[in-house]
């Protein structure tokens, strides 16, 4: 009888750290309740074969060659860089124990829009899959549930050397946690949620690249080293003083740290030339000043999703109402207690 697994990871919320995380700053991420499904199916010889509708790819084939590197077929390669993430997955499993052929199906529609068109939301949706494909994978090898490292080192491969992990982290473990990137290693810790903060997310109506936005930091870094330390000795500062009111439950001290880290995005973004307190962010965060509640785009910025924490039942329901009046889109999105799930 053919082996059959299937495994499923949440999305994930950047409250505060996105960019200062690189520089070793703490980063507070939520997982929440949009989830990446695998479904892996054993298969008799050698041969994988790739579905996955939400990055077009239908029906292509790999195998592993002698040295453990997955080797794709006209079809997989006509996908470029869509099934990066999956090979390099497939390979660190591969180099962990042996592995059989089998036929995976991806699905990450609960990551886009409803549209048309469809849009993806910018709620993590590559590290989801990533996560769900890796537990899978480590299921059908008979290995153990993947640790945090090996995922984040693989996702790192697959994004050209970018990222810190802190997206895998929330996939892998679920819940709130505190991640830090620090000499190459990350250290993830599990927090609660503090009573008393409502949030809402909205999504800013356009898709952005986090890898456009992290190789452009890095090119914007290169030139203007000062300035840079600067604004990031900035941000991390703030970042510090979310992780110590999320540790001491200083409600309004957190909502506090949320707002001035959002301030703190949109400086980097005007001195960097970076688009990330894009105009629907913009015009977001002046909706949440007018209802009295704390907004910052999650993430990269430059679009995709956003975040508004409050304290007030009635000053949060006046933020949904004004997205609403603005023609943007309240999503309706709830923590994910359970990271990693593998049956």
């Amino acid at each position: 009888m053919n082996m059959k697994i299937s495994a499923s990871a949440p999305g994930k919320l950047v409250l505060t750290g996105e960019y200062a995380v690189l520089e070793g700053a703490p980063a507070l991420v939520l997982a929440v309740d949009r989830r990446a499904q695998v479904r892996l199916e054993a298969r008799s010889d050698q041969v994988i074969v790739i579905d996955a509708p939400e990055l077009d790819v239908m029906g292509a084939t790999a195998r592993l060659d002698a040295g453990g590197r997955l080797v794709l077929d006209d079809a997989g390669l006509a996908a470029g860089g869509r099934l990066a993430l999956f090979g390099c997955i497939v390979e660190s499993v591969a180099a962990r124990g042996p592995l059989p052929g089998f036929h995976a199906w991806l699905d990450t529609r609960s990551f886009f829009s409803s549209g048309p068109p469809r849009r993806k939301l910018g709620l993590g949706s590559s590290a989801a899959i990533g996560v769900a494909l890796g537990g899978a994978l480590h299921a059908l090898a008979g290995l153990e549930r993947p640790s945090a490292d090996c995922l984040i080192a693989a996702h790192r491969r697959a994004q050209g050397g970018f990222g810190s992990g802190l997206d895998i982290a929330a996939s892998l473990v679920g819940g709130l946690v505190s991640y830090v990137w620090h000499d190459g290693q990350p250290q993830v810790t599990p927090a609660a949620w503090p009573a008393g903060i409502e949030f809402c997310c909205a999504w800013s109506g356009r898709s952005a690249s986090t890898g456009v936005f992290l190789r452009g930091l890095a090119d914007w870094r290169a030139r203007v080293p000062a300035r840079y330390a600067a604004l990031m000795g900035d941000l991390a500062g703030c970042a510090q003083v979310a992780a110590g009111a999320l540790l001491e439950q200083r409600t309004d001290a957190l909502i506090e740290a949320i707002d001035a880290y959002a301030a703190g995005l949109a400086r980097l973004g005007a001195a960097s030339g970076l688009d990330v307190m894009s105009a629907e962010h913009r015009a977001l965060r002046a909706v949440a000043a007018d209802c009295g509640v704390a907004y910052k785009p999650c993430g990269a910025g430059g679009g995709d999703v956003g975040v508004a924490v409050g304290a007030d039942t009635a000053r949060m329901s006046a933020f949904r109402r004004g997205v609403l009046r603005s023609g943007l889109q309240v999503l309706d999105l709830q923590p994910a207690p359970q990271g990693l799930r593998v049956h």
